[in-house]
Formats: C-alpha cells, structure tokens, sequence
C-alpha cells in the first residue's frame, strides 16, 4: 500500500479572527502543543489525513505583520522562511478585510502559494454585504474561500482545495499578484535584488521580499544583510536607494510603502465587497454601546469576572466532592492492602494524601479554564482589554498590560511574565513583570478553594473568591503605581487595540482551549508536584522519633510532627509566623509552596494524613475541625499566599526576562516578602483587635 504524501501547511493571520477555530477544524483532536525552538512562543501542529493525503497543519502565532516588532512576528516569519511550507493559509476577518489584507501584502512577496480564507463572512453577511470570491481570485491570483469557522462552513473547500495542489503541484491558472510599489520604488528595489542574488548567503531568502524589507529599514534584514559575504555592497547601494526616495517622496520610505500596501488592500475591498441590501442591525455596535461604555465598561467587566467565578464554584462543587470521595477511598483501599511501615506510609500519605489533595481540585481548574475560554473566543476580553486602559493607564501600567494579569489569572504567572514581550516600553514591562505575579493564579486556586471551602459555606464561597480577585488586582494596580512614582518613572506608551467583533464560540473550540489548559495542570501535578510531595513526606517522616508505648497513634503522629526535619525548620520559621498567626507547619507549607503553589494543598494534605485515624474524611473538614485554624486564619494564610514570593520557576523566568538582573531579582524577593508579612501581620492583628473570626 503506497504511503500517503505528505505536504505541510501554515495558517497565518491577525489575532482574534477565529484562526485558531479553523486550525481546530482541519486538525480535529489530533494536535501537539508546545513552543518554538529556542523561544516560548507557543506552537500548535496537527496531522490530518484527507483523501489521499496527509497534511500538516502549523498553526502560526497571531500577528498584524512580518516586521521585527515584537516575538510572535519574528517567530511567523522566521517560520515561513526557514521550513518553506508548502501552503499558506491566509485567515482574514471578511468583515474587517482592509486591516487583514494588509498582513497578505506581506506574505505574498515570500513566494509560498496562498489559500485566502475569508473567516466570519456571516458577520460580513449580517451588515448586508457580501465579498465576491471569483473577482477576488481574480485579482489576488489566489484561491478564495468563504467560511464560518465557528460552525465548520467551508473547511471541506480548504481541504479539497490542498487535495489538489498535492496532486498538481500548483493552484489552476493563477498569476500571483502583488502590491505595484510604483515606478520609483520598484528600479531601487531591482537594484538591491540584484545584488542580493549574487550572494550566496542570502540564496535561502526570497531575493525581492528581502530586498523590500531593506528599504522598509527592519532591523533583522538588515542584521543579516550585514554578516553575508557582500553585505557591504548591498548596505551601500541601501543607503544609495533611501537617501533617493527619501528626496522623491520627501517623508520616511517606511510611510510610503505602508500606504502602498493600505492601498493596494483597498482597492481589492472596494472591487471584491458587494452591498447586497441596507444593514439593519450591528450586535456588535449594540453590545459595546454598553461594554465599552465609560460609566458601564467597568462594572460589566466586574459582573464578567463574578460570572466566570459563580460559575467556577457552582458547577464544580459535586466533581470536586466525587474526586476526593474517590482519592480518600483509594487512600482507604491502599493502607488496607499494603503492609503497614514506611512504603504504606510514602504511598497513602505522600503520593496519595499530597497529589490526590491537588488532583481533587482538578474539576475546579478545568471549569474556570471553560469559563475565561467563552469570554475570549466571543470577544469579550478584547473589550476588557480597551475598557481596563484607561483605568491602568492612572496606575502607570499600560493597556495591554491587562493581557498578562489575565493570562496569569487563566493559568499561571509564567505565560503572564513572558506575555509581557509585547510591550514596546523596558519600563512598561518591567512594571508588569512585578505585578503578574499577584494575581490568583490557576495554581493558587486550589489553595483558595480549600481555604474558603474549609470556613465559608457555600452561599458565601463565591462572593469570597471574587473579593480575594478584586484584591489581587487592588494589590496590582497599587504596587504598580508606587513604582511608576519611584523607581520606574517614565511616560506610557500609547495603546492601540483592534476590536474583533463577537461571535458565538463553538463548544469544540471551548472544550480543546480549556483541555490545553487543563493538561498544564496535570502534568505538573504528575510531575513537579508528586515529585515535590514525596521530598514533603520524606521531610515530615524523619528522622523518626522513638516509639512510645504510652502515647496514642495521634500523639505519637504530633510527637513526629515536632521531631522530623520539617518540625525543626517550622519551629525555627514559628517565631516569624506567628505575629501572623500561623504556625510552623503552615510555615512549612507556605515554604513548599516555592516550588508550586499547588503544593501548598498537597502539603497540608500530608500533614493532615500523618497519622490521621479517620482518613475518609476530606482535607477541608480536617482543617475546619483543627482548633490551631480560625476563618481570621484561614483569610490571613490566603494574603500571604496572594502576595509572597511566586513559584521558583515564575522567579526564573522574571530573572531571564529582566536581562539577568540581579537588582530586580532582590527587589522582587525580599519586596514580596516582606510586603506579605505586613499586610498579613495588619490583618491578623486588626482582625483579633476586633474579633472577628477568631
């Protein structure tokens, strides 16, 4: 049986025009996720096999151009250059064409034959127009196809359509066109590629797209136009062909080009766009009458934020119940089978008692993941984004700052640091890489939950984790602030979004994000954390302390506590955590959590399970029933957690991203651990001064 060829396809396009849907709709489940070479921009492969052949489907980050402006345009087009796909595919919003065409300007002069997918064209529908897709070909010199992403209309066309490139080696009679730069720039353009094709450095570079880059003055071309074998002839005649055009037009030749490209962009809208009827309605324009309106943008926002949380802990309650049911009763079934001593108690206690206490919370994380999924795919965040700007422009961060404290919040402070790369200013970043780290974290939701399960009701359990979100961000915007006033003053930088317009997502593309997501968290806990759990439990079980015949098992399980390797480190920390009103087993728990904050739970989890005679009953009725603990405690405990010092890979991956730098590092250390201590130590003590919740 002859093996099916095998061709490799990009899909390209602006962020936010449902290119994700079309890549989930291509590949189906059968996709690979992970990051770049070298850099952590993320990357998504799936292998799809249709008729006679096997495609491979690339995923490229969302990007408006192929410039050297930030990481994810540098990755696209380092992509496209280096690994020469076999097909591009060009996502466009139908509904904003203008603005996405301007990115196929770019993707044409690399000499990869295109598919023009026109995404969302029920919304270019709704506002009574319609885009002709043969002139379109026509003028493009491409194939065209409309689709509706978010309900799979039109991927069977995309498919037939590499079906037949496969089987001939080319799309049917299509001459490529391209952006006429005019007269003037075009005999420069000639004159650079002509030397750009003598050198044998540059032969794996498309000679005139190269050649354009040069005079668009970017700064990797120029980077290795500068290391090739006749670099200096070509940065020569560069200099020769700016300074003429330059003379010519009498403005920046980077202007120039941009409006040749919008022009060219615009000519293809007002020739290929048909208005079929008078448009009625907008839903779009109606929704952001309300959502961006300056009185209401923030208090919707503040509804969304309590929605995406009610409905966290509404829905997740019973799967959290039935997990821990299940990992209490597999902990049960364990000591019953294995012989009592040291590998009974790594088993039940250690890798049972910690990682099942983080794995119970797993429905929790996957709902939460569910919920922030639907307000992205339907476009809402981006209109968080702009309405969160003008609020977080007072506190000296910037708008788009606002996409790192979320990503933070869906899953982890890592992404959320390293999101920060799309920030243009040094200042503006940094100040959101000290900030990032606030937020309630996917990884610190366990820990809340236990905590607020452990001493709130139900009734009350959401209203508490919203408040405890709300402070993270007051905590944010406040440091933020006092660092924009010191020690990194300067002036923000302008922020310019565009606004997709909203859409139903689909529950595919709902279930695959939060799955992505979920994932991250299972391994961790099947890796970091279980590693993590049995140096916890190993930390707690020795040295061993002398049997005493007298003592019951619980007293001889307290008398361990005290003298193992973690009571004696607890008891050096207690001195320092008891103004806050913790002892040195939270202390020992608080230390662990360094590693991840989900360790925090699975720590607890092994200390309660020491010992413990009535291991069927779940960790937060344990901590509940504990007289060292109080709801002033449970709240203290989650403040510090909410503030101190993020996991030692988020700190890592601060330390790469500041350059290496040793003075942030320090600030960012012993800032945020000190600042934890006050805060907790305010509330602690304010809160037993009035007695409440003691």
């Amino acid at each position: 049986m002859a093996t099916a060829k095998l061709i490799q396809v990009a899909i390209a396009g602006n962020p936010n025009i449902g290119k994700s849907t079309i890549f989930n709709d291509l590949t189906g489940s059968s996709q690979d996720v992970g990051n770049y070479p070298g850099v952590t921009v993320e990357k998504k492969e799936g292998l799809r096999k249709y008729k006679d052949i096997e495609i491979n489907f690339i995923d490229l980050p969302g990007v408006y151009s192929l410039s050297a402006f930030s990481e994810d345009e540098v990755v696209a087009r380092n992509f496209l250059i280096e690994n020469k796909p076999d097909v591009i595919i060009n996502v466009v919003d139908a509904s904003n064409m203008e603005r996405n065409l301007y990115l196929f300007t770019k993707i044409t002069e690399l000499n990869i034959p295109i598919i023009v997918v026109l995404n969302m064209s029920d919304i270019l529908k709704s506002q009574g127009k319609i885009a002709d897709t043969k002139e379109m070909e026509a003028l493009l010199g491409v194939p065209v196809f409309n689709t509706v992403a978010n309900k799979s209309i039109g991927i069977d066309k995309i498919l037939d359509c590499l079906v037949s490139y496969s089987k001939n080696g080319k799309f049917k009679n299509q001459t490529r066109a391209k952006v006429d730069y005019g007269e003037d720039i075009k005999t420069e353009i000639d004159k650079l590629d002509v030397l750009v094709l003598k050198s044998k450095d540059l032969s794996k570079f498309p000679s005139c797209w190269l050649s354009i880059k040069l005079l668009d003055n970017d700064p990797l071309a120029l980077q290795i136009v500068s290391k090739a074998d006749n670099g200096t002839d070509i940065l020569k005649q560069l200099k020769q062909s700016q300074a003429h055009l330059k003379e010519h037009f009498g403005k920046k030749l980077e202007t120039e080009l941009t409006n040749r490209r919008y022009g060219f962009a615009n000519s293809v809208v007002k020739t290929v766009i048909k208005k079929v009827y008078t448009q009625k309605v907008d839903i779009s324009e109606i929704i952001d009458t309300f959502a961006l309106n300056k009185y209401l943008g923030i208090p919707i926002f503040a509804l969304v934020m309590y929605i995406i949380f009610k409905f966290t802990f509404s829905f997740s309650i019973p799967f959290v119940k039935i997990f821990g049911l299940f990992f209490n009763k597999l902990g049960q079934l364990a000591a019953a089978i294995i012989p009592q001593g040291p590998i009974e108690s790594l088993i039940v206690d250690g890798i049972i008692g910690g990682v099942g206490g983080v794995f119970g919370f797993f429905p929790l994380v996957l709902f939460m993941f569910l919920a922030i999924a639907f307000f992205e795919d339907s476009g809402y965040m981006a209109r968080a984004a702009f309405v969160m700007d003008k609020i977080m422009s007072k506190f000296g961060l910037h708008g788009k700052s606002f996409l790192p404290l979320m990503l933070s919040t869906n899953g982890c402070a890592v992404p959320g640091i390293l999101a920060t790369r799309t920030l243009d200013s040094k200042r503006d970043r940094l100040i959101t890489m000290f900030v990032v780290p606030f937020m309630v974290c996917g990884a610190k939701l366990p820990v809340f939950a236990l905590i607020i399960g452990a001493f709130f009701s139900v009734k009350y359990q959401t209203g508490i984790m919203f408040m405890m979100y709300l402070l993270s961000v007051a905590i944010a915007l406040s440091v933020a602030k006092l660092l924009s006033k010191t020690i990194l003053k300067g002036e923000i930088s302008h922020f310019v979004m565009e606004l997709p317009p909203y859409h139903l997502p689909t529950l595919k593309g709902l279930f695959l994000k939060m799955w992505e997501r979920g994932w991250l968290y299972v391994r961790k806990a099947g890796t970091v954390i279980l590693f993590i759990s049995i140096l916890v439990w190993f930390v707690f079980e020795y040295p061993k302390a002398p049997v005493n015949e007298t003592l019951s098992q619980s007293e001889q399980a307290a008398v361990q506590l005290k003298h193992s390797f973690a009571g004696r480190i607890g008891k050096c920390l207690e001195p320092v955590f008891k103004p806050i009103g913790m002892d040195g087993n939270r202390a020992i728990a608080l230390l662990a959590g360094l590693a991840a904050k989900e360790v925090i739970v699975s720590t607890l989890g092994t200390i309660y399970a020491i010992g413990d005679n009535n291991n069927h009953q779940p960790l937060r009725e344990k901590i509940a029933s504990d007289k060292d603990w109080s709801p002033l405690k449970g709240i203290t405990f989650l403040i510090f957690c909410l503030i101190y010092l993020p996991c030692i890979i988020s700190v890592s991956v601060f330390f790469k991203e500041t350059g290496s730098s040793l003075k942030w590092l320090s600030l960012l250390v012993i800032g945020n651990t000190i600042f934890a201590w006050i805060a907790s130590f305010i509330v602690f003590q304010l809160g037993t001064f009035l007695n409440l919740g003691v």
